[in-house]
C-alpha cells in the first residue's frame, strides 16, 4: 500500500531508521485494520506523512495519519488536539506512541485554491485564521517564531558566512528587521504555522476548515504570511495583489498592517533559505528560493510605502 517513491524518501531522508520506520507502518497498519475494522481507500499525494482515507466498518469516513516519530509530527499531534473544535478538522481517535491519528474526513474537502474571487478567499482566511488562534492550552513546548528565524543563520554556517544565492542585502535586512520584531512582539497565540490555500478545506458539515497544522508560538500577523506566498503568479501585478491582501486581511482581523508587511519581508527570506537548505541536500527544486526572493522585494516596496505615508 505505501507507494515506493514514499519509501524512497523516507529512506533518503533518515537512512536506516527510515527504512525500519516504513516496515513497522505497514505492520501498524494491518493492525489498524484489524482493531478498527478498516478500509483502506488509495493514499494521498505524500509529503513526511503517510496519509491515506479510510472508512471505520461501515460507518464513517476518515483519514488515518502516520507520521515519522519526531518533532514536526509531535507538535502537529499536539497542535490538532490544541485546536480541537477552533476551526480545525476534528481528531477521532489517537495513539501517541504508536504514532498514528485518525482524523474526520472532510466532504467535499475542495480546497480555498477552488475559489477565484479574491475577495471571498480573503473573508474565508480571515473567517479561519480567527477561529483558530487562541492561547495554548496544554503545556507542549511548541517552537516559536524565534526559534524558526535560525534558520537564517544555518544559511550563514552552510556559506561560511556568505548569504548564497540570496541576495546579500535582503538576508541582512531581514537580520536586522527579525529581531526588532521578536524583541517587540506582545501578544503571542498558537498559531498553524503553515496556513495556506491548500490546507484550508470546504466541508458541507463544518464550513472551512483548516488541516495539518505545524503548530508554532508567535504573534498573529505572523501566521498570515504563508498564505501571502501563495496564488500570486497569476496575476498581472503581483505587487498589486500583495497590497490588497495586506491591507483587507490587517483590516479584517484587525491586525497591524506594518507588522504584517515586515514579518512578509522576513518569513520571504526565511522561506527562500529553507528552499536553498532543501535544495542543497539535493533535493527537487533547488531554485525554489526565487520565490521568497521574489516576495521579499515586493514586502520591501510595501514597506518603503508605509514609511512614506506615516
Amino acid at each position: 500500500m505505501i507507494p515506493a517513491d514514499f519509501k524512497s524518501k523516507m529512506q533518503t531522508m533518515y537512512g536506516e531508521s527510515g527504512a525500519g520506520w516504513i516496515s513497522n507502518v505497514e505492520e501498524l497498519l494491518l493492525s489498524l485494520k484489524n482493531r478498527f475494522h478498516l478500509t483502506y481507500g488509495e493514499p494521498y499525494s505524500l509529503s513526511y506523512n503517510f496519509v491515506v482515507p479510510v472508512q471505520i466498518g461501515n460507518e464513517r469516513d476518515a483519514v488515518l495519519k502516520v507520521g515519522y516519530p519526531n518533532n514536526d509530527f509531535s507538535n502537529e499531534f499536539h497542535a490538532l488536539r490544541d485546536f480541537q473544535g477552533k476551526g480545525m478538522v476534528e481528531v477521532i481517535d489517537f495513539h501517541k506512541e504508536e504514532g498514528w491519528i485518525l482524523l474526520d474526513r472532510l466532504t467535499p474537502g475542495t480546497s480555498l485554491h477552488s475559489v477565484e474571487n479574491e475577495e471571498e478567499v480573503l473573508n474565508v482566511f480571515s473567517l479561519v485564521a480567527d477561529r483558530l488562534w487562541h492561547k495554548p492550552v496544554t503545556q507542549h513546548a511548541y517552537p516559536t517564531v524565534q526559534s524558526w528565524s535560525k534558520g537564517i543563520g544555518r544559511l550563514r554556517e552552510r556559506f561560511k558566512g556568505g548569504s548564497g544565492p540570496i541576495p546579500e542585502e535582503l538576508v541582512l535586512k531581514a537580520e536586522d528587521l527579525f529581531p526588532e520584531l521578536l524583541g517587540t512582539s506582545t501578544d503571542l497565540f498558537l498559531l498553524h504555522g503553515d496556513l495556506h490555500h491548500g490546507n484550508i478545506l470546504y466541508s458541507e458539515s463544518s464550513g472551512w476548515t483548516a488541516i495539518d497544522p505545524k503548530g508554532i508560538i508567535g504573534e498573529r500577523e505572523y501566521d498570515c504570511i504563508q498564505f501571502m506566498l501563495n496564488e500570486w503568479k497569476k496575476w498581472e501585478v503581483p505587487l498589486e495583489l500583495l497590497r490588497y491582501r495586506t491591507r483587507t486581511i490587517a483590516s479584517l482581523l484587525s491586525l497591524s498592517y506594518g507588522r504584517l508587511i515586515r514579518y512578509g519581508f522576513c518569513h520571504s527570506i526565511l522561506s527562500a533559505c529553507w528552499s536553498v537548505e532543501d535544495g542543497w541536500d539535493g533535493w527537487d527544486g533547488w531554485d525554489g528560493w526565487k520565490t521568497g526572493v521574489s516576495l521579499a522585494m515586493m514586502f520591501d516596496e510595501l514597506m518603503r510605502e508605509n514609511e512614506l505615508t506615516l
